[in-house]
């Protein structure tokens, strides 16, 4: 542990000069909050050094995949150059309208059969398309309550293509009209004639009898986006529980010229549903700084929501910080950028970052700070940083640890650092500075007073 020292009562005798001749205000680096008004002569102001940060991939075993978490994210990102590729496919049972189901009529024929997906909105590029391909699922005892790896890909028969669909999020986010009836925004895919044929096909007493007999002929859709394509610049998100999440067949019965509709939905009780999502960090930038295990860290951080890249925060001899009263303590997080070929005019910071403590092994706890909540987040703040540029800027408040920390109730075994998002998996990704680095790296600002 390295520690750098400005005595405030310097800091007091110039600060109001600084204000008056450069028109400073609270959007530098480090700000000036953390200043204790009227306390400036009696305290320093310190920086901690040297702290190791250390880029790692691993599988997070946190992540819970079915059950109620009903936003899922769908599509492919493949034009990132700073964090690489990320796939995300969508796997859905739905249900029959009742048991013993049977079409209203007889002498059905096949009008259309459409799968949609309530359209919850998207992050990137809202005119870049997406190319999503439906398929039959064959995973054996595909489930509501199971939860599903998420860098595993389900069974589904790549043979037996249902239906393709090309959206953009511009598209998608209006409403449609069915059958003189407005819906609410969704993604809409035409599957097979021939599939559609097939449903009208079953008997009341075979797949229709029971919603089990249904998903033994039916055991779910897999929606797989196309991965290939070089340009993919965004992520749609869908509502699984919705009404506008069903498969909906059109036909006409007894001789008449009328359309008739029979809806398939989602139920949140009883339908399985789960993504499948994968980073590819090949060729990006980040793929020079995962789990190199370098010695003094990493110079640059790679920050994405879960599931995805994180950091391991280590303060070497922070347990042996002076017996001082802690003022205020901050951990400061600070983007760097290169400007546009970064593309972080598409692919946004997280809005929030996570800081949880290292307590043995690869166990972890929330900071003392947090208090009761289940989280400890760092809202994003813009600072202007030295080349005036403005960028995201993270502040973790570590007061009551730090404090805790110098009376030996707490241990230095580090911390765990990560985008946050309120969504079980998703692609806010954020590049900053780590704890070598040269200009903006991660921080530890402590202001304490001696006893």
């Amino acid at each position: 542990m390295k520690i750098k020292l400005r005595n405030l009562s310097y800091v007091a005798a110039i600060v109001s000069v600084l204000y008056a001749s450069s028109g400073c205000n609270q959007a530098t680096l480090l700000g000036t909050n953390l200043i204790p008004p009227g306390d400036l002569v009696n305290s320093q102001d310190s920086i901690v050094s040297n702290i190791i940060t250390r880029n790692v991939s691993k599988y997070d075993s946190t992540i819970i995949n079915n059950f109620n978490s009903y936003t899922h994210i769908l599509g492919s990102i493949t034009a990132d150059p700073v964090f690489g590729k990320t796939h995300a496919f969508l796997f859905m049972q739905v249900g029959l309208p009742q048991s013993a189901f049977t079409f209203q009529g007889t002498n059905q024929t096949l009008d259309s059969v459409v799968l949609s997906l309530s359209y919850s909105g998207y992050t990137g590029d809202s005119t870049t398309p997406q190319t999503f391909n439906v398929y039959r699922m064959n995973e054996p005892g595909f489930k509501i309550d199971s939860n599903y790896a998420y860098n595993k890909v389900l069974g589904y028969n790549p043979g037996e293509l249902l239906g393709t669909a090309t959206v953009t999020p511009l598209s998608a986010r209006d409403s449609v009209n069915v059958l003189g009836t407005m819906e609410a925004a969704q993604i809409r895919i035409k599957l097979s004639s021939a599939f559609g044929n097939l449903l009208l096909q079953q008997k009341s007493d075979g797949a229709f009898a029971t919603d089990s007999s249904f998903r033994d002929f039916l055991k779910g859709f897999a929606i797989i986006p196309d991965t290939m394509a070089a340009n993919h610049k965004n992520m749609l998100y869908v509502n699984m529980n919705s009404v506008n999440t069903k498969l909906t067949v059109f036909y006409k019965a007894n001789g008449k010229d009328s359309t008739m509709r029979t809806a398939f939905g989602f139920s949140g009780s009883t339908s399985g549903h789960a993504t499948t999502f994968l980073r590819n960090y090949n060729g990006s930038e980040a793929g020079n700084y995962i789990n190199t295990n370098n010695p003094k860290g990493d110079s640059i951080l790679f920050l994405q929501a879960a599931p995805g890249l994180f950091t391991k925060v280590t303060i070497p001899n922070l347990e042996n910080f002076p017996n001082v009263i802690i003022n205020s303590a901050e951990l400061i997080i600070t983007q760097i950028t290169v400007g546009e070929s970064d593309k972080n005019n598409i692919f946004i910071e997280p809005s929030s970052l996570t800081l949880r403590q290292y307590t043995n092994g690869d166990s972890t706890k929330v900071p003392i700070d947090a208090g009761s909540t289940t989280f400890y987040t760092a809202p994003k703040q813009i600072v202007t940083n030295f080349g005036g540029v403005m960028v995201a800027q993270y502040k973790f408040s570590l007061n009551h640890y730090m404090a805790q920390l110098i009376k030996k109730n707490e241990t230095n075994n580090g911390f765990k650092l990560e985008g946050f998002s309120s969504l079980m998996m998703d692609v806010p990704r954020v590049k900053a500075g780590g704890g070598n680095h040269s200009q903006y790296s991660l921080k530890l600002r402590v202001i304490y007073t001696k006893p």
